[in-house]
């Protein structure tokens, strides 16, 4: 007889762990447009902006770029720029998808419509069929406690029994508060030591599949 998993679910942050970013490369270039004195100290300053979770749009924020900064691209530019620092790591997502063959599998990401819709893109599609919980949708962010419980009401899941993974620890501490077994994100390898360790088991490549 099959053996059940171990955990309800897995739980996987998006940024940092499937999808990599770099946020200097962001700041830059969005300041590059930019005609107002000191504007890439400001915008890097600027922390949270509303739009992860859903509070203003990215076109608002595009307008508010254009008033406060002098940002000098269209909306078109600006959504090439607003994705630019953003990429996808196929090896991770390929695992992430063998896992959900053997076990329930879901995503939580702090992201945006835009965003989104660019990742989905460079995965062809893939990322989109995976149960995902996205902060702009759920209309709350990591670390509040407040995003962890509604995808808890939302998966319908227990914390105690799923464990939760992500890159940034502030957000493997919320989820902790909130119940959930959780550890940080350092790499694939490093997960899949983890993983095993914890009893979670997967389907392997073979040569034959990979070729």
């Amino acid at each position: 007889m099959p053996t059940e998993p171990p955990f309800q679910a897995l739980i996987f942050d998006v940024g940092g762990v499937i999808v990599p970013h770099d946020n200097d490369m962001l700041h830059a270039r969005l300041a590059g447009r930019c005609s107002a004195a000191g504007a890439l100290d400001r915008i890097r300053q600027t922390g949270r902006t509303g739009v992860g979770s859903g509070a203003i749009t990215v076109q608002d924020l595009h307008r508010r770029m254009v008033e406060q900064h002098g940002y000098g691209g269209d909306w078109e530019t600006f959504a090439e720029d607003w994705c630019c620092h953003l990429g996808l790591d196929d090896a991770m997502l390929d695992f992430v998808e063998r896992l959900a063959g053997e076990q329930h599998v879901a995503l939580f990401s702090n992201t945006n419509d835009v965003h989104w819709d660019h990742v989905d893109a460079l995965s062809g599609g893939r990322i989109n069929r995976i149960e995902r919980y996205l902060s702009h949708e759920i209309r709350a962010e990591k670390p509040d406690l407040e995003a962890y419980r509604r995808v808890v009401e939302l998966g319908g899941f227990e914390p105690s029994r799923c464990l939760f993974l992500d890159d940034m620890m502030e957000n493997v501490e919320g989820a902790r508060a909130a119940g959930f077994q959780a550890e940080q994100f350092t790499g694939q390898s490093a997960l899949e030591t983890l993983l095993a360790n914890r009893g979670v088991r997967w389907t392997r490549q073979t040569q034959e599949t990979m070729t």
